[in-house]
């Protein structure tokens, strides 16, 4: 659809609503005011009629109020008059073939009791008619009431009619705005974007010397297709601009990449210093409970040196995966028990007195992997557990088995009491070289590599936050035996 069909159309609608709103609200008025005048009329018969029967009755010339209210039959503009007696039973109307539903009105017990006036709309048998009930003294100082209705359809063909005349005014009125709108727009708006765009396509397949004709007016298109003009002459020096600045660009691109590589190196080296500082960590506390420690058992000794061992071959072969972090893995399955290996990346973190560890291994539960990977995918979940709990807290590791997948898999839940994870963050941080910690506290590879190792085991990790606080990882396994 062209710019000028939609300008067209768009204006004779938005003009068109504006005329309906207009109409609407005018009707409304109009309906309103009709209402108005009818009320008035009701009332202003209503009031007459209450002082005359009231006098009639008064006088004892019952026979005079019966009448009165059959001469009301003979006004077209009274649907009928009913008059009641104490009791509120029916004592004279004017109208025979009325409708049951007025012989009995629901307002009339009120208008007895409190003797006050009720005006109300009531809707029978598809039609609306316009009530008032008002008291009358009747003799003996008893309270009656008269009843007169009018039927609302006096004033609907007033409003039809006022209907009809407005929608044939709009009808109109939006024609010659359409045509109006037309024509300006095809002459004016049309036709010279039309030479605009001709021009562009001939500029685009590289024929410079075409020009746009400019008219006599003033206009912003007259000024569109001047400066159009101006643009096709300039165009070769715009070229030669344009290729100094690529060559500007290629060349800061190149500094970029450089940047990059070097932020690259950087993170590396980071991430080195975050996978080899644990297992140092536990090898200077095991050497400095040797060397302080003159009553230590061979026991103990034996144990130590173990552990630094192997926290030596856990170096080791972090640097050589490291090395190898673009290379595929070259795991190693065999049958773990699951408990075992928990328990053995629990190792490095023993010294901590201000975390508990709540932890029940289970014997029967086994995977097939390779438990050097796989210790080091729960090292790093067990090392930023306890960074997490700084001031202290609780880590409680849970094992089970699930079906996940039609697969069967061995589930570890490792939940920490910590500061969480923050939202934000949830869906990047198994990202590479992502991390939230202080410069050298970490530079993002470890949850990296352990989801990497997890899914070349045919698992699954996931984080979330507790209900509480802390956070939790979720492992899934190939099971080794059927569930």
């Amino acid at each position: 659809m062209s710019i000028n069909t939609r300008l067209v159309l768009f204006l004779t609608l938005g003009v068109g609503a504006v005329m309906l709103i207009a109409i609407f609200l005018s009707l409304r008025q109009r309906e309103a005011a009709l209402e108005s005048a009818l009320s008035d009329e009701l009332r202003a018969h209503a009031v007459t009629l209450q002082i005359a029967l009231g006098e009639s009755y008064q006088s004892g010339r019952t026979a005079d109020a019966q009448r009165l209210v059959d001469l009301l039959h003979e006004n077209s503009r009274v649907y009928g008059v009913f008059l009641f007696d104490e009791n509120g039973d029916l004592r004279s109307l004017s109208q025979i073939v009325t409708a049951a539903e007025f012989r009995q009105p629901p307002e009339l017990k009120m208008v007895l009791e409190r003797g006050e006036p009720v005006e109300f709309v009531r809707l029978i048998e598809n039609r609306k008619f316009l009530s008032i009930i008002l008291p009358i003294k009747l003799a003996d100082e008893k309270r009656g009431a008269v009843e007169i209705v009018k039927p609302l359809a006096l004033i609907e063909n007033d409003i039809a009619r006022a209907r009809l005349n407005w929608l044939s005014t709009t009808l109109l009125l939006l024609a010659t705005i359409f045509l109006l709108v037309f024509i300006v727009l095809r002459q004016d708006l049309s036709r010279p974007i039309q030479a605009l765009l001709v021009g562009a396509r001939t500029l685009g397949r590289g024929d410079l010397s075409h020009r746009v004709a400019v008219k006599d007016s003033h206009d912003e298109l007259a000024q569109l297709a001047a400066e159009f003009n101006r643009m096709a002459e300039n165009l070769a020096e715009q070229r030669s601009a344009a290729q100094i600045q690529t060559e500007i660009r290629l060349n800061l691109e190149k500094e970029l990449r450089h940047s990059e590589r070097l932020a690259s190196v950087g993170k590396l080296a980071g991430g080195i210093a975050h996978e080899l500082g644990a297992p140092l960590n536990v090898i200077d506390a095991r050497a400095e409970q040797l060397l302080d420690g003159s009553n230590v058992t061979v026991e103990k000794r034996i144990k130590n040196l173990t552990i630094i061992r192997t926290q030596c071959a856990r170096i080791t072969h972090v640097v050589r995966q490291l090395l190898n972090l673009a290379r595929p893995y070259n795991i190693q399955f065999e049958e773990i028990r699951i408990g075992d290996l928990i328990k053995s990346a629990l190792e490095g973190f023993e010294g901590n007195k201000t975390i508990k560890i709540e932890f029940e291994a289970n014997d029967d539960l086994t995977i097939l992997g390779d438990s050097d990977f796989l210790r080091q995918v729960f090292f790093n979940i067990f090392h930023n557990a306890f960074h997490a709990m700084s001031a202290g807290g609780a880590l409680k590791i849970e094992t089970s088995k699930t079906g996940r997948d039609n697969k069967n898999f061995v589930v570890v839940e490792i939940s920490d009491t910590g500061t969480g994870i923050a939202p934000d963050n949830l869906e990047r941080i198994f990202d590479p070289f992502y991390t939230t910690k202080d410069i050298g506290e970490g530079t993002g590879l470890g949850l990296s590599v352990s989801r990497r190792i997890v899914e070349e085991h045919g698992g699954v990790i996931e984080a979330s936050n507790n209900a509480a606080d802390g956070a939790s990882f979720k492992i899934y396994l190939p099971a080794n035996k059927e569930i």
